[in-house]
Order: structure tokens, then C-alpha cells, then sequence
């Protein structure tokens, strides 16, 4: 998905799932495929406990345009960036949107903690 000659924006971020809603796991990862491949965006989302920790990696306007929509997306709260960067190459370029689920974490606090942005990388590759 990722051309020699592309320019790249990486954008992490960390939230929380809105209050009182079920987490349609399988529509949000159906829907970020869908939207994703069509803009050439790649990624992964890890889910932990009502945390959701997420890499955008593509053609800048592309994440951007993503972005927006989830920042507007009432099913999140407390969306906290924790990286934009412009990395030479894409971390997740096989997936449209990646997915890892930490089971029996507590509440996940680091996910929104800025000096854990490397480390998410980690967790997710």
C-alpha cells in the first residue's frame, strides 16, 4: 500500500469508549477496513478493557480526514493524541486495520500516557 515516493503522517491516539454504549467491535473494524483501503490508510487498533489505543499511518489528508471523523464519532470520549509524526515507512503496510485486544487489563490508564506512544508501536506490531 505504500508507495517509494509517498509522503507519510503518522497519527496514534488514545480514548475512551463513550459511557453506557455497547463497543460494536465488528462494525468499527468492518467500517475502518472499508474507509481505510479506499484511502489508502493503514493501521491498528488495540482494545483494552473500555480503551482504545490507535496508529493511522497514509497520505496525510487521508488520516486527517479519518481522523476528523472519529474525533466527531460520539461512541469516544477523552481522545488524547499521543503522536503525529512522519515516519519514512508505514509500521502496519500489510493491514487495512490491524486488531489486538489486551484481555483482563484493568482500565489501561498508560494507553493515555504521551511517553507510551513507542511502546504501543510494539504492542500492535
Amino acid at each position: 500500500m505504500s508507495g517509494a515516493d509517498e509522503t507519510l503522517q503518522r497519527v496514534i491516539y488514545a480514548s475512551r469508549a463513550a459511557a453506557g454504549g455497547d463497543i460494536p467491535l465488528d462494525e468499527i473494524l468492518a467500517t475502518a477496513r472499508r474507509n481505510n483501503a479506499a484511502l489508502g490508510v493503514t493501521g491498528a487498533l488495540l482494545l483494552s478493557g473500555p480503551y482504545f489505543a490507535q496508529v493511522l499511518e497514509g497520505p496525510p489528508a487521508a488520516v486527517e480526514e479519518i481522523f476528523e471523523r472519529i474525533q466527531c464519532d460520539p461512541r469516544h470520549e477523552n481522545i488524547t493524541v499521543l503522536e503525529v509524526a512522519q515516519p519514512e515507512a508505514r509500521a502496519f503496510g500489510e493491514w487495512t486495520m490491524g486488531f489486538a485486544e489486551e484481555r483482563g487489563a484493568d482500565g489501561g490508564e498508560a494507553l493515555l500516557d504521551p511517553a507510551e506512544a513507542s511502546n504501543l508501536l510494539d504492542k500492535l506490531r
